[in-house]
């Protein structure tokens, strides 16, 4: 698969969703947007942290990042927040979708992140 860096109409999606950059103590931070394009550049091709392309940040900064993100969920809540938005622009319609359930096993107790979504 090709890689291609994040556009400027996603980069004003997702960008809400990032933690604030830190105060300007010591180094400062990288550029948040290269740093998640050096993540979806691993992501996307498969590469090691060791191959990340040094416009992108070093392979530590870059990893390291990417744990933070981790860490607060922040994968999660863009997910979720792309997918409301596509309900709300009526550019996700699952009224023509089913699901095998065979392989779903019933567990009684909350229901997981993704069925937290309303339409």
């Amino acid at each position: 698969m090709a890689f291609r860096e994040i556009d400027d109409d996603l980069w004003e999606l997702i960008r809400n969703y990032l933690p604030p950059t830190k105060p300007h103590i010591g180094r400062p931070r990288r550029d948040p947007r290269g740093l998640n394009n050096g993540i979806l550049y691993v992501l996307t091709t498969g590469c090691t942290w060791h191959d990340v392309p040094e416009k992108y940040g070093t392979k530590s900064t870059v990893h390291r990042y990417h744990l933070e993100l981790c860490g607060k969920g922040v994968y999660q809540a863009i997910f979720l927040g792309l997918l409301q938005s596509g309900y709300e622009i009526r550019k996700i319609d699952l009224s023509h979708c089913s699901t095998d359930t065979k392989d779903i096993s019933a567990k009684k107790g909350d229901r997981p992140a993704m069925m937290a979504i309303k339409r």
